[in-house]
């Protein structure tokens, strides 16, 4: 067995290619491969059994899971099933469990069971990417090759495939939680009395944001993808309670892993992945609405940059369309060297 395998065979580490190296001297097999997502979203699809279950593994194969505890102490069994009804179960203990840092967890191939292996699995934050090393510690070099030769190393390449696409598929998820939280906290922190306040979108009071919010994205959702979300009390009776149903309905949604395989139909957007409609039109306005609701309500009215320069890149060559749809008021004019908070707020409208 050669020192180091790779993808294209150069021994060359690159973005996007799962490396396997193996050492001719020692019984460990260490994978490395780059992941475009921040380590707390690779930590979740390493430890949430609803994850676990969706990539773990060659796609030919379907996967049974019977325990995961993914904590200190904890255990797992799953059992990978081939079409003609041949099953490989696998099992172990967690040793250790570090939210988003490591996990060092034992592996018995259920057909060997005197053949145990520690595993330890390294996330490395390389600032919204992360750097998975995986290392296999084996009880001797002939067990390890013996491995490789059985095609796991196969598996190994073509289950980090199927994370890539499971993380891409999580983004929305993740960012709505993200996002939502900041506007949940300021909908607690509004003062007693201040709901109707006047709000910065003409003619709204402090509860019409929530209003807005919890009124036009369940109309989208049921007319172009026929899905309805549990409704609150009204905003006019109780707004906090309002928000709380339609957000969390909201979130069980796009943590839902069937979610990645819908799709949204609008006359405007046309046919768009529902995970994606998501985040592009609802999670986005929700970004811009924790503005309105901070100003009047006298809250932080501090916006993410990089959040702000994402959305105005975005929306900057959509001038005339957005102008022409109605959602925006007339541009208000900042100075060029405004920060991006207050060019974003211009750009949609509002006189910051």
């Amino acid at each position: 067995m050669n020192s180091t395998n790779t993808t294209n065979g150069t021994g060359t580490d690159r973005r996007g290619e799962t490396q396997i190296a193996a050492d001719p001297a020692l019984p460990t097999l260490v994978i490395t491969r780059e992941f475009d997502a921040p380590p707390e979203r690779v930590f979740r699809a390493y430890t949430d059994p609803d994850l676990v279950i969706q990539w773990l593994g060659p796609r030919q194969l379907t996967m049974r899971i019977d325990r995961y505890d993914a904590r200190s102490g904890g255990s797992y069994r799953y059992v990978h099933r081939a079409d003609d009804g041949t099953e490989y179960g696998f099992y172990g203990v967690f040793h250790e469990v570090r939210p988003n840092e490591r996990i060092v967890q034992t592996c018995t191939f259920e057909d060997v069971p005197d053949g145990v292996s520690l595993e330890t699995a390294a996330f490395e934050d390389l600032g919204g990417r992360t750097r998975l090393v995986a290392t296999s510690l084996m009880e001797s070099v002939e067990a390890r090759d013996a491995m490789l030769a059985s095609g796991a190393e196969g598996g190994v390449r073509e289950g980090h495939e199927r994370l890539d696409e499971l993380l891409r598929g999580t983004q929305a998820a993740d960012e709505h939680r993200r996002i939502s939280r900041v506007f949940t906290d300021r909908v607690h922190g509004v003062p007693p009395g201040a709901w109707d306040n006047t709000a910065p979108c003409e003619g709204w009071v402090a509860r019409d944001v929530v209003r807005h919010l919890v009124e036009w994205f369940p109309d989208l959702l049921r007319n172009g993808a026929g899905i309805e979300l549990p409704k609150g009390p009204s905003v006019d009776d109780d707004p906090v309670a309002a928000w709380t149903v339609h957000n969390d309905a909201v979130q069980a949604l796009l943590d839902d892993p069937a979610t990645a395989e819908k799709m949204l139909s609008n006359p405007h957007i046309g046919e768009v992945p529902l995970d994606q409609a998501v985040d592009r039109f609802y999670t986005a306005d929700v970004f811009m609405h924790i503005w309105d609701l901070a100003r009047a309500t006298g809250q932080d009215e501090k916006l993410d940059p990089g959040k702000c320069a994402q959305l105005l890149e975005g929306m900057m060559p959509l001038d005339e369309v957005l102008r022409g749809s109605g959602q925006y008021g007339p541009r208000v004019e900042v100075p060029e060297s405004a920060d991006v908070q207050t060019r974003l707020l211009g750009f949609i409208g509002r006189t910051p």
